[in-house]
């Protein structure tokens, strides 16, 4: 008899919770390879024993049926897969499993993803989901799902130059920045390109007011910066699917970013800025 996909005693007790939690879900997840490929060729059989055209037809619509399934459930199966490692890997604490009905609405959207780089995306959300509830929502999965593995590429690349300040994520538009984008090749069309997505807002203005002071996170870069006049600068931000997405991918900083914007927030600051 074939075996399921993970060995659930290997496993952590937090991982098989997460299991549990979507088997009680979405049904059986992890059937037996055997079974699957059984159902395949008896849905295949009835095109070979079908009698007349219509029966035929109805056959084939069978199997075509069968053959998407048998596709979205080995897609599901495999994100689950990834998933169950990363909370195997940061498993600290008993986790709570994500509500049922979010993960029938996850497990609907992510099951004709079959790219390996996307699903690592979807798993690390579900991953993410068990270990915080609540942290990513229904209109995220939404995003995601319209994103194919060159959006979500470019997302990964875009990320890269966004930075907090006083918390909140965004990128300002100084021009020296724009032309460190345009080195990287991150096009203005490509920006566009995820604001279509829902990822970014239209840029707005960005005020600073006299003598306030900020803080200013880029990657392990801290640092804090005080106003020697009003200043206001045309910025980006991310929108609520595009922060939630932005805690979950893979970013390389630039260290010649980061300079840049130290020295960016140096010209505009009446004090030296003090790393924190």
């Amino acid at each position: 008899m074939d075996k399921s996909l993970i060995d659930l005693k290997a496993l952590s007790e937090p991982a098989c919770k997460l299991i549990d939690a979507v088997s009680n879900s979405i049904g059986v997840v992890y059937e037996p390879t055997r079974i699957r490929r059984k159902a395949k060729a008896e849905a295949e059989a009835l095109v070979v024993m079908a009698k007349g055209e219509e029966e035929a037809l109805a056959a084939r619509a069978a199997v075509r049926l069968s053959t998407q399934e048998i596709y979205r459930q080995e897609n599901i199966e495999s994100i689950l897969d990834k998933s169950v490692r990363l909370v195997d890997e940061s498993a600290k604490k008993y986790k709570t499993p994500p509500k049922r009905d979010w993960l029938s609405f996850f497990f609907d959207k992510c099951k004709d993803v079959s790219d390996q780089d996307v699903q690592s995306a979807w798993s690390s959300i579900l991953a993410g989901e068990f270990d915080k509830p609540n942290s990513f929502r229904r209109v995220t999965l939404t995003v995601l799902q319209s994103m194919n593995e060159s959006d979500v590429k470019l997302f990964e690349k875009y990320c890269a130059y966004v930075f907090r300040v006083n918390g909140k994520l965004m990128r300002i538009k100084f021009s020296a920045h724009n032309k460190e984008l345009a080195k990287k090749e991150i096009a203005e069309e490509e920006i566009l390109h995820l604001q279509d997505l829902g990822l970014l807002q239209e840029p707005k203005l960005c005020h600073f007011k006299k003598s306030c002071t900020v803080i200013v996170e880029y990657g392990s870069d801290r640092f804090s910066s005080t106003f020697r006049s009003h200043r206001q600068n045309k910025a980006e931000y991310l929108t609520l699917a595009g922060r939630e997405l932005y805690s979950i991918v893979t970013k390389k900083y630039s260290p010649k970013y980061g300079e840049i914007l130290l020295s960016r927030f140096q010209i505009m600051s009446k004090t030296r800025q003090k790393k924190t």
